[in-house]
């Protein structure tokens, strides 16, 4: 699909609610601590393209198959850390790394990895990281998730005395010290953060130049704040009010954070096609670009020629994308047989309707509704049904339902795709204004951005 998003522009001067960008001459110099970032950072091949810890969705099938189509390096899903490090059922639940997958040379193919705590207590975190210290490449630190799960601290079933992790933790900045340093001085692999960006230039600035104090070996910056979250859009007022502007990455920002700072930077926001991978990079000048939302639905994102087709087919043309996706499906499947989830309900579906989601885009409810009442159903309706029937655990029956994905689609003289999965939630009206207006951000309206797409 195109890399235009078709949804506003890009700006390369500064916006009334942000400062200018700092010349590099404003960062620190080159200190003995990024020397050793950097160093390590080598170690691991010097990773470009990152698949992103999600929650339930990076988990070893779906990372293997990242790799195979240029992923660098990737992330285990965030771990809650309280029960992780008290309860080793949990500890065998969710994570999946314990044990290597060897290539013919003997060289584990799931490698670099770095596992993702989310959590506010120090100690506790270093507790929990302490026991897959010895299976990862480095341990990070959640403080970039924006959701409700967040802002509680997880549920009080599994982590009672959690209040908050991701992005809820940067309102506390000594806090944020405290966890970087105690994990960087306790463990014996280096720490990494996440983070997403605040309301101003100089806090951004100010709390990646902590985090680098405090020890951590690289930042991985996610260009919105916590505020700035596309699937609640149609919710927020303030966001629509600027309209696309207000719900890009603003990735002058990340390039900001880059210039400042001594040790390697992932830029994360607004990424759905590998040119948008590319052009980060350039605007950036960051060390690699991370990318989960896109990623899900593409996982050839970063791939720098597309496999198909063969036969002189133009690469978007319809037969050709079905292809496509249907073989990154079959291979997927293969993987998550091979590598079952420790997880009760396997993500394998989960992960499948994403990727199918150009072909069965449909909602499951209402394909049911229809089904029932007897209505004539679409060719998406029809093709959600068929992955709908199989049950989550059983190959065969998947296996099966891409078959008849495939076959009904191979029908079909012109076969025309849905919209991406990406943006699912573009179709959005705003709702009814609530009585307070959402507050924006300090100094003025929105500001231009960079990009104008949302992940």
């Amino acid at each position: 699909r195109s890399s235009s998003s078709g949804e506003g522009g890009s700006s390369s001067s500064s916006s009334s609610s942000r400062s200018t960008r700092p010349s590099p001459a404003a960062g620190s110099q080159k200190s003995g601590r990024g020397k050793w970032a950097w160093d390590w950072w080598a170690s691991l091949g010097s990773p470009r393209y990152v698949c992103s810890p999600m929650i339930d969705q990076s988990e070893r099938a779906f990372r293997l198959l990242s790799r195979r189509y240029g992923v660098d390096l990737a992330y285990t899903p965030m771990i809650h850390a309280e029960p992780f490090a008290a309860d080793p059922e949990w500890r065998q639940k969710y994570f999946d790394a314990w044990r290597p997958v060897l290539d013919d040379r003997g060289v584990n193919i799931d490698k670099p990895l770095i596992a993702q705590f989310g959590g506010d207590d120090p100690e506790t975190m270093l507790r929990a990281a302490k026991f897959v210290e010895p299976y990862v490449s480095a341990v990070d630190i959640n403080m970039g998730c924006p959701t409700e799960e967040a802002r509680r601290g997880g549920l009080h079933t599994h982590s009672p005395r959690c209040r908050r992790f991701g992005a809820y933790l940067l309102d506390s900045p000594n806090l944020v010290k405290r966890l970087v340093s105690t994990l960087a001085n306790g463990l014996s692999v280096p720490v990494t953060v996440k983070i997403r960006v605040l309301d101003t230039v100089e806090e951004t600035l100010d709390l990646a130049l902590a985090i680098q104090e405090a020890g951590a070996a690289a930042l991985c910056v996610h260009g919105r704040t916590k505020n700035q979250r596309p699937k609640l859009a149609d919710r927020t007022s303030g966001l629509w009010a600027a309209g696309a502007k207000g719900l890009a990455a603003d990735w002058e920002v990340i390039a900001a954070v880059r210039e400042v700072v001594d040790i390697p930077v992932i830029a994360n926001g607004g990424i759905e096609t590998r040119q948008d991978a590319l052009n980060l990079l350039q605007t950036t000048g960051c060390a690699a670009v991370m990318s989960a939302e896109a990623l899900l639905e593409d996982p050839d994102l970063f791939l720098e020629e597309p496999l198909e087709p063969h036969d002189g087919t133009p690469v978007g043309e319809g037969r050709a994308q079905v292809r496509r996706i249907l073989r990154l499906c079959r291979e997927f499947v293969d993987l998550a047989e091979e590598h079952p989830s420790t997880l009760e309900y396997t993500p394998t579906k989960p992960h499948l309707a994403k990727m199918l989601h150009r072909l069965a885009g449909e909602d499951q409810y209402i394909c049911r509704k229809l089904e029932e009442q007897g209505t004539p159903l679409n060719i998406q309706q029809e093709c959600k049904l068929f992955l709908m029937r199989s049950k989550f655990d059983d190959f065969a029956a998947i296996r099966g339902a891409l078959d008849q994905i495939e076959d009904r689609y191979a029908a079909e003289a012109l076969p025309v795709l849905g919209g991406p999965w990406y943006r699912r939630w573009r179709h959005l009206a705003p709702k009814a204004a609530p009585k307070k207006a959402a507050r924006g951000r300090p100094g003025g309206p929105a500001p231009q951005r960079a990009r104008a797409t949302a992940e």
